[in-house]
């Protein structure tokens, strides 16, 4: 069972109990009240396989026909150039014959780049928010660069927030805004307190993918727009939902608080006599409790939306760098210019198939897993190096082995004669244009001829 359906199955479960009633799992797990009551006769009947969806791997019948999209990109860029989405339609449906909404012309046109200037749009307007009920419904993460060490040097601060409270989850210090730092703010994040119903962010290029023209079969099937980042995919793993936020003012709980940091934190370190990213880190927990105690409010309701965190050995997958690689026929990998090998708990290489995908999952202490991506649930398997013995290294092994003489070929060293080139180039015979230029004078019987005496 996946993470995400681990998750499901604890609101599940909670809901079984009475912790919680129908409605409120229902929110939580964005699913109809009718549907939990389903889920729940289904698992008391069978088990909790039941939780997988019966439509997995299986094409919506709703999906558009890649030739009517085609047409449709070709006749928005062509002949119906600067016509709206809804005229467009109408066009559609009256010369070619084809029905669609103007929704569906919208999407496919936006994904190919066309831009509609018939679109109106109202003006901003921004009004506060009010805060969730729960701990742990809605956490705001963000990063603020600022000489926090007060050294003449901006860093970043990276930080979570918890949005019905008020109360600082995680904080991490990191040269620069990376993805390190976000992933080790969600890693506290979920080792202290659990995993978060939704986390609010920006649209940085670390949570939201640029590439929208490098979608996978997997993406295009689930109606993804862009290709995950290390960092969404964490979260989809998680199953926790991204909440894109499109201005500094929608964010305004986390916005404050690197006010707040800057005037009270940079003075905290000062004291503290924290000189370095290292020794910041090590201080910003102490920090968390006494800001916590300071401005923190307590949430409308008590229970809480966090639910229990991934065994850790599961959380350094989740949190890992995943790259995809196809084996060769030796039945090893290439990865960052190194060949690997897939090995079990017991240390046995596995044998795989010629051109079969595995998954590389570099943790965020540069260990180095992978899964064969056939069976993304399936065991976790370690990577070795591949080390290509031939039949020198053979021979040497069994002489060592006998106790004999190395007899390998040795290599010439870098002075040895061998090394220098075969080509001398003839001495150089003196020549002298001016003769009146000779130090020493000539005897009168002595013929200089091209610089040679000749008697």
């Amino acid at each position: 069972m996946s993470i995400k359906e681990a998750g499901k199955l604890s609101v599940l479960d909670r809901v079984m109990k009475g912790e919680i009633t129908a409605a409120e799992g229902a929110k939580r797990l964005s699913m109809s009240k009718r549907h939990i009551f389903r889920l729940k006769a289904k698992i008391k009947a069978t088990d909790i396989s039941s939780l997988t969806h019966g439509n997995r791997q299986r094409k919506p019948g709703n999906v558009l026909p890649e030739e009517i999209r085609a047409m449709v990109r070709d006749r928005g860029t062509n002949e119906y150039r600067g016509a709206s989405y809804s005229h467009i339609s109408e066009l559609l449906e009256r010369n070619e014959n084809i029905k669609i909404s103007g929704k569906s012309v919208s999407r496919i046109l936006k994904a190919a780049g066309v831009e509609n200037k018939h679109s109106h749009k109202a003006p901003k307007k921004y009004r506060s928010r009010t805060r969730r009920k729960r701990l742990g419904e809605l956490v705001q993460i963000d990063a603020s660069p600022f000489d926090w060490l007060e050294r003449g040097e901006e860093y970043s601060l990276h930080g979570a927030i918890d949005d019905a409270t008020g109360r600082v989850l995680s904080l991490w210090l990191e040269k620069n805004e990376c993805a390190r730092g976000y992933l080790k703010v969600l890693e506290g994040l979920l080792r202290q307190w659990g995993v978060p119903g939704a986390i609010y962010s920006d649209r940085h290029t670390i949570f939201f993918s640029p590439k929208t023209d490098k979608l996978t079969e997997e993406d295009e099937f689930e109606g993804r727009q862009a290709p995950f980042t290390r960092y969404g995919l964490s979260l989809h793993l998680l199953g926790i939902e991204h909440i894109a936020a499109r201005s500094p003012q929608a964010k305004g709980r986390i916005e404050r608080l690197w006010e707040t940091c800057q005037r009270r934190l940079v003075v905290e370190m000062r004291v503290a006599g924290i000189q370095t990213i290292e020794e910041a880190n090590d201080f910003l927990p102490r920090y968390l409790e006494r800001h916590n105690s300071l401005f923190a409010v307590e949430a409308a309701e008590e229970r809480t939306d966090f639910l229990p965190c991934p065994e850790p050995e599961k959380l350094k997958l989740v949190l890992g760098s995943r790259d995809e690689r196809k084996a060769s026929a030796g039945s090893e990998i290439s990865w960052r210019g190194r060949k690997y090998q897939l090995a079990d708990s017991r240390g046995t290489i596995i044998l795989l198939g010629k051109k079969e995908s595995v998954t590389v999952i570099c943790a965020m202490d540069d260990s180095l897993y992978a899964l064969r991506t056939h069976d993304a649930n399936g065991p976790v398997y370690e990577l070795v190096p591949f080390v290509r013995t031939g039949k020198e290294e053979k021979a040497k092994k069994q002489a060592l082995n006998k106790g004999e003489e190395d007899k390998t070929p040795q290599s010439p060293s870098q002075d040895h004669p061998w090394r220098g080139t075969w080509k001398r180039k003839p001495a150089r015979r003196p020549y002298y244009d001016d003769l009146d230029s000779l130090e020493e004078p000539m005897e009168d019987s002595v013929t200089v001829v091209y610089g040679v005496k000749v008697s």
